[in-house]
This record gives C-alpha cells, structure tokens and sequence, in this order.
C-alpha cells in the first residue's frame, strides 16, 4: 500500500505533465517487469521490494488509467464508462482465486499473473493521447489527429472545417500543470480536497476493514476471496443504473446508507447460533457490495470536481487517504480482540459520518468537465436547470 499510495502521487503528476499515454506506458512496463522478478527472486528481503516497486507502477496504472477513461468520452458515456472501469477489480478476484486453487505454489501463480498482465504492453498500439489534455496545453494539431482517428475507427461523419474551428475556439493557453499544494492555497478548492481526503480515508478504511471481516466469517478462503469479488462486481453494475438517475451525491448516499445499515444488521445479529452465521455473512456480503457501489462514484465525483490540468494531481492525491486509510485497516480489525465487534462500531459510525461529510459538494451531473482552475472554483450548488436559465439571462442582457 505505501507503493501505491507514492506511485499514484509520483505518476499522476508526471502525467499531468506530459500526457496520459507515455506515463501509463511507462509503469505498465515497470509492473510487468517487476511482477516477473518477484517470482523468481531467491530471498524474501528481494521479494518485498520488487513488490513495492511493483506497487507504485500499479499506483500509475490506475490513476493515470481512470483519468484517460474519463476524458475521452462524452454526454452520458462519461458517467457509464468510468463506473465500468471499476468491475475488473472485482472479477480479478476469481480469476486469480481460480488460479491459485489450480496453482497452488505461490511462485507459478505469480508468474501466471505477470503473465496475464504483460498484455497491456500491447496497448502501445491500442490507445492514443487524451484529446482533452492535448487541448488543454495547446497542442491543436495533435488533438486534431486524435479525433480524426477516432471518427475513422468509429465509422462517424468528420467536418474537418468545423473540427479544426471547434478545436482553435476551445484552445487552451499553454500552462504549467498545479501541483496538490495549488488546491490547498485556492479557498474553494481546499475545502473540497479536504472533504474529498476525508471521504476516501472513511471508504478506504472501511472497505478493507469489511474484506478482512469477510475473511474470517468463511472457513474456505478460497470461497470467501472468490464470493467477495462476485459481490463486489455487482456495485459498478448497479451504481450505473443508479446515478444515472439520481447524480453523484445521492448516489454516494444510497450505496453508503446501505453499508451503514449492513452494519448494524451485522450488530443485531448474534454470533454462533445461525449454521455458519450465514445472517451474519450475507449482510457483510451486502455491505461489501455497498463499498464496491461507493468507490467507483467517488473517483468519479472526484474526477469531476478537478480541472484536466491537475486531473491526475487531484485524483491521486485525494484517494491517497485511502491508502492511509487501508494501511490502518488491520489495526481497526484487530480492535476485535479487545472487544468482540468493535472495529465494525467504528465503521458503522464512520460510514455515517462521511455520507455527512459530501454534502457541502457541488453535484457534477450534466455539468462539462472542467479544464482550468477557474473553471473548476466556478462549480458551484447552483441546480443545473437553474445553472442555464441564469446563462440564459446574461446573454439575453448583454
């Protein structure tokens, strides 16, 4: 976790810096290479830092990944597609927990997953530069090209006259890309990286806090691993049918009220007089499911709130409490020793807590990306109805 949390901060500024694609290329190659080392490295001292170093390229890979999803689609694909993005985190699980039932020595099934993790090499050829960030940093004809491909590949009619006019209207001054430090300086933008920091250490915390609790409820770890993914698929799922209809916000309320609620059901329930405590099991399960719900919209909420030019640096640096936040995990679960039921006390009071905490956020439903600082102070608590009717007026007057 402390590879992760330093190479999503470290890479997430190298790609506000120089683009999307050469970083993510970049720390796919170093985990690939790392992930094949520390199969076959002779001592355990090797073994934990090729594991670190394999921590931070995965760090890069998936904030640097998101951000690319999230900037290039439009209208409601931005809201689908980076809620999507989070359901191969939850089928991982059984492909691996199939692997390791089949494997079972620890050094074939590391090499069986740098082996599968080796193909991204080939998105080299697969992926281009974000047009989003191109634009942002002046780079026209390069966005230009961007799009052109995309419209061949995706068989849609390309006006290159009215392409390249949209293109020089909506060009950015080029601009040195903020570091976490310029959000903390600027009034608005510090109180929502600090509400949003909180939020992520909440749902990081309690996340990894449940998937351990879930460990110890099954006596196969096998089963629990693979059930716990399946679970955890089914939040990016139905997330999406949900937040297209409610927004961010409600969303994030609903998948974290029912985690809380799960909670407390856990609370109620008394231990070893159900077979199994199977109540207890499908409420953690249901619970899980909430958690897996709430992360996809909350790195979406958070993507949203910050500019392109600073996309990265935000987005890493606010989830980074999550990685704090799962680094203090085993401590809360370990409370249980003092007290039966402690750690999941602390949750449920947490959970409530943080649903609190994302009120004073502006939503981010049907709003556009915003690409400079600027813009992203500008989000405001207007309604979005009420949002156009005010432009509306401004240009009647003027």
């Amino acid at each position: 976790m402390w590879g992760f949390l330093i190479g999503s901060v470290v890479f997430g500024k190298l790609a506000d810096k120089y683009g999307r694609k050469n970083p993510l290329m970049i720390s796919i190659v170093i985990q690939t290479v790392m992930s094949f080392a520390a199969s076959v490295v002779p001592s355990y001292w090797l073994f934990l830092a090729c594991r670190f170093v394999l921590a931070l390229a995965s760090g890069g890979v998936g904030i640097i990944s998101f951000v690319l999803v999230i900037e290039v689609v439009g209208g409601k694909w931005r809201t689908i597609i980076p809620v999507l993005y989070q359901l191969p985190f939850g089928l991982g699980n059984p492909v691996m927990t199939g692997l390791a039932f089949w494997l079972r020595d620890w050094r074939s099934l590391q090499f069986a997953l740098s082996t599968l993790s080796s193909f991204f090499i080939w998105y080299w050829f697969c992926i281009y530069e974000s047009p989003r960030w191109l634009l942002a940093t002046g780079n026209v004809k390069e966005a230009y090209d961007v799009l052109e491909k995309a419209a061949r590949i995706n068989k849609r009619n390309f006006n290159k006259y009215k392409v390249k006019e949209m293109l020089m209207n909506a060009k950015g001054r080029p601009q040195s890309p903020p570091s976490f430090w310029t959000f903390i300086k600027l009034k608005t933008m510090r109180s929502r990286t600090v509400m949003l920091s909180i939020h992520w250490f909440c749902t990081g915390l309690c996340f990894y806090v449940l998937a351990q609790y879930l460990g110890w409820i099954g006596d196969n770890i096998f089963l629990s691993v693979m059930i716990s993914g399946l679970i955890s698929s089914l939040g990016p799922i139905v997330c999406v049918f949900v937040i297209m209809k409610m927004g961010r916000k409600i969303t994030l309320a609903i998948f974290e009220g029912l985690t809380a609620l799960c909670f407390i059901c856990i609370l109620l329930v008394p231990r070893n007089v159900f077979t199994n405590d199977w109540p207890r099991l499908v409420f953690a399960g249901i619970g899980f499911g909430g958690m897996a719900g709430t992360v996809p919209v909350l790195y979406l909420f958070s993507g949203e709130l910050y500019p392109t030019l600073g996309r990265n640096v935000g987005v890493s640096g606010v989830s980074t409490f999550a990685r704090i936040g799962s680094m203090v995990a085993p401590l809360v679960a370990g409370l249980n020793d003092l007290l039966p039921d402690l750690s999941l006390y602390i949750m449920a009071v947490l959970v409530f807590a943080q649903m609190l905490v994302v009120v004073p956020l502006p939503e981010t439903k049907n709003r556009p990306l915003p690409d400079t600082m600027e813009q992203a102070e500008q989000l405001s608590e207007t309604p979005m109805w009420l949002s156009k009717k005010v432009n509306f007026l401004q240009r009647t007057n003027e």
